[in-house]
């Protein structure tokens, strides 16, 4: 019987330049309890290669897949798929753990086992000075927490790592858009954070820098090229809003998004309909804007 108690998903494409330090990272785990799960989205950088040789290396547990390209979303899903330990947590390909990282996510998880409301724990990313993304913490006399207070109550402007229970996040799957390739992880974040909460940890769990090549540093461009997959994360936002200005801002760009994708059913499970209608001509004048001015 496998002792592996997390799975460690990474979905890449074309990143074999930067998977090694994810592999040094995994490496020098102060408990190796876990199994690295790669989920290659198509690659032709020699990634294949790569990750075969650490498979003969045997320092880790490794389990690789391939599949055609369709972009992150798809590629968590068939990971999400193919899980079998306890617990899950999403290591991106350009991000790497602290050397404890997976001891203090283990010894947090289990204290969660017995909350069937509980869907794991998350914590803030950090930069590369050690500091919070955003460089606000969650504050410290919450016991729970969910995706709509850490984006829309506190208004952090954040990334997550989250460890989920598995029988949790088995029963989500990202949406899936012909044509686009990418929709948020705050897609599922937000999703169970509609009926379950997560437990807040300050630990210092995962470093991220941002690429010039990266997801957030061509944000304008992945939404234009991506409308759906972002209507479907703002429409989560825009229900899910704390006053009548947050509203406001996450209703125009909902709406934005929807003119985008042509969505004939944008008002489809909105809970501000009239809102969303009143908001639609600002919505265009935004359309028009980026249309003009963002190079795709």
């Amino acid at each position: 019987m496998s002792d592996k108690l997390i799975t460690v998903i990474t979905p890449t494409y074309n990143r074999a330049h930067t998977l090694p330090m994810c592999y040094k990272s995994l490496c020098s785990q102060t408990d190796n309890r876990f199994l690295w799960l790669i989920i290659d989205d198509g690659s032709s950088d020699g990634t294949e290669e790569l990750v075969k040789q650490w498979i003969n290396e045997g320092k880790i547990e490794i389990k690789y897949l391939k599949k055609s390209n369709g972009g992150k979303a798809s590629a968590l899903n068939v990971g999400i798929d193919n899980l079998s330990t306890i617990y899950t947590v999403c290591l991106d390909s350009d991000d790497v753990f602290y050397e404890n990282t997976v001891q203090l996510a283990i010894e947090e998880l289990q204290k969660t086992n017995d909350d069937p409301k509980c869907c794991g724990i998350l914590a803030l990313r950090n930069n590369p000075d050690g500091s919070v993304m955003g460089r606000r913490p969650i504050p410290s006399q919450l016991k729970t927490i969910t995706a709509y207070e850490i984006f829309l109550k506190y208004r952090l402007k954040t990334e997550l790592i989250c460890f989920y229970k598995t029988e949790i996040l088995k029963r989500y799957r990202f949406p899936e858009f012909p044509g686009e390739k990418f929709v948020s992880p705050a897609w599922m974040q937000y999703a169970i954070s509609t009926t379950y909460y997560f437990i807040p940890s300050w630990d210092k769990l995962c470093l991220c820098e941002y690429l010039s090549d990266g997801i957030t540093m061509n944000k304008k461009r992945i939404i234009i090229k991506n409308p759906k997959g972002y209507t479907s994360v703002k429409k989560f936002s825009f229900n899910g809003s704390y006053h009548f200005k947050q509203m406001i801002k996450h209703g125009i760009m909902y709406d934005y998004g929807c003119i985008l994708s042509n969505d004939k059913d944008w008002l489809d499970g909105v809970k501000h309909k009239v809102l969303a209608i009143c908001l639609r001509p600002v919505a265009y004048v935004v359309y028009i804007h980026r249309k003009n001015n963002v190079k795709i």
